[in-house]
Order: structure tokens, then C-alpha cells, then sequence
């Protein structure tokens, strides 16, 4: 697994370093990886944040999923308020490029497993990540109410309640 990851992380940063972009404008980089406990944008993100801008602004029937995710030692509301700081700095980079803030929703996923098996302190960095996404508004759910129980299974992700799983969004 570790090499695979290792491959994952060489092409994010060469899609990173080129600029790569799939036909229809959309940047094929899509992760911002972040030093172990800080949420401050790191350097050398820029650019990519400001692909991700254009490529927003040209589309405004798009809606991008900013994805917060921790890793280290801590609590699980450590892992989750750093997943969220972390997706707030990338969201705010976005908005002051030109982004429409209802074209952004924002998740923390906090310590929630990768879908990569994670060993080595090299590969901390994958967990330590801000990831991008996108969805058709048409394919956006109307918000839940804040505090209500759809809004924690979407800040918490998918989990199971009283037997019936729920979706994270």
C-alpha cells in the first residue's frame, strides 16, 4: 500500500507543479496538504487555489465539496476541528479569488479512515489534507438546520444511527 500512496502523492504534486487540467478546465490537482497541527495555508498553493477560482467562477451551476481531514495524536473533536480549520483557510483562499461562497460546501471528516491504509510517519501528510470536489447544484441536498441531527451526520460524516445508515450529505 505504501507504494501506491507514494505514487498518489508524486502525481498530486506533479499535476501541482505542471498546472494539469482535464478538457473541460477542471484542475486535476485537488489536494492541499497541510504540516501536522496547523491549519495555516501552506506555501506553493496558490496557483492551484486560483485554477480552482477560475474554473468556479466559469461555472456557477457547480458546487465544490472542500474536505478537511487530521492526523495525529489528539482527541476526535482535535481531529475534527483541525479538518475544519483546515477546509475554512482553503474556502477562504477560494473566496478571495473570485469564488461565490454558496458555490462552496465545507466538511471536516476530522480523523476518518483514508481509503488508503496509511503506515509511516512519510505518509502522515496524506491524512493531514484539504481534498477538492466537485457537484452539479442540481445534485446539492437542501441544507439540514444547524444542530439538528442531519446537520451532525453531515459534519460527521456517514455513520449509523438507530440501525439506518445516513448520508453524508
Amino acid at each position: 500500500m505504501s507504494h501506491r500512496l507514494h505514487e498518489i502523492l508524486e502525481r498530486e504534486q506533479q499535476l501541482r507543479d505542471t498546472g494539469a487540467c482535464a478538457p473541460d478546465g477542471r484542475p486535476l490537482a485537488r489536494l492541499v496538504f497541510f504540516d501536522p497541527d496547523s491549519w495555516l495555508l501552506p506555501d506553493g498553493y496558490d496557483a492551484l487555489l486560483a485554477a480552482h477560482a477560475r474554473y468556479l467562477q466559469s461555472r456557477p451551476g457547480l458546487t465544490a465539496v472542500v474536505s478537511g481531514h487530521s492526523y495525529g495524536s489528539g482527541s476526535h473533536r482535535f481531529f475534527w476541528l483541525m479538518g475544519d480549520r483546515r477546509a475554512l483557510a482553503v474556502q477562504h483562499k477560494l473566496v478571495l479569488a473570485g469564488v461565490r461562497p454558496q458555490q462552496l460546501k465545507v466538511q471536516s471528516k476530522g480523523a476518518a479512515r483514508s481509503p488508503i491504509a496509511v503506515v509511516g510517519k512519510e505518509f502522515g501528510c496524506y491524512r493531514r489534507r484539504v481534498a477538492i470536489d466537485y457537484l452539479d447544484n442540481s445534485a446539492v441536498a437542501t441544507p439540514a438546520t444547524p444542530g439538528s441531527t442531519e446537520w451532525w451526520r453531515g459534519v460527521f460524516g456517514s455513520t449509523r444511527f438507530g440501525g439506518a445508515a445516513s448520508a453524508s450529505w
